[in-house]
């Protein structure tokens, strides 16, 4: 069972949510706040496998939300669920550490399959948010990290939003391989986190 938490200040958006989780037989909702100093406080307290987290929040910015919660809890994956769709917050959230950005148009099922993909190690990201990810790859020079084909390999797809799995099955290769290959790209880029990396490889240009 996926346990999941819900971070937004409008009701009937909470309430819609819940109703959408509903229909997975596979997640749960263990958690519904309405501002940021509740929601860290309850996710440090539950720790859900994954925080749903609204940016504009009365309180706190989800964005802090998420920096904070992801120092305390470094194994909770947060997923972004926002009407803001502009690249500073699509690339602050990432950077805070935000595992996937979604925005809030998303339809159930792929709502539902976000949550999937990111338990299982993926980025998940509404299209739009990936075109603007992508789009943004040509806008930087490309600089050297002397990374092997196969680490840019993985990182590409890693940027694409795949999990470790779809990685390994798409590569022919393990999930310990993949994880292999990322420590040495994290390493190389100089960042701690499959966040970071991204951030990093859209804004520098280095897939």
């Amino acid at each position: 069972m996926i346990t999941v938490t819900i971070t937004d200040d409008k009701r009937d958006i909470r309430d819609g949510i819940q109703i959408m989780l509903k229909q997975a037989e596979d997640i749960k909702c263990i958690g519904v706040f309405e501002d940021g100093q509740s929601s860290i406080e309850g996710n440090l307290a539950l720790k859900p496998d994954i925080a749903l987290m609204d940016i504009g929040l009365p309180d706190i910015s989800g964005i802090e939300c998420v920096r904070t919660l992801k120092q305390k809890l470094p194994k909770m994956d947060l997923i972004m669920l926002t009407v803001k769709s502009d690249d500073e917050s699509v690339f602050k959230s990432l950077k805070a550490g935000a595992c996937g950005y979604l925005t809030k148009n998303v339809f159930p099922t792929r709502l539902l399959n976000a949550i999937r993909e990111a338990k299982d190690g993926g980025a998940p990201m509404s299209s739009s948010i990936a075109r603007l990810v992508v789009s943004s790859f040509n806008s930087f020079k490309n600089p050297e990290y002397d990374l092997t084909e196969r680490e840019h390999e993985v990182l590409k797809l890693l940027c694409q939003g795949k999990s470790y799995k779809v990685i390994a099955e798409t590569l022919f290769i393990s999930t310990n391989t993949v994880n292999y290959h990322l420590k040495n790209v994290y390493s190389k880029l100089h960042v701690n986190s499959k966040a970071e990396a991204m951030v990093k490889a859209s804004k520098e240009g280095i897939v």
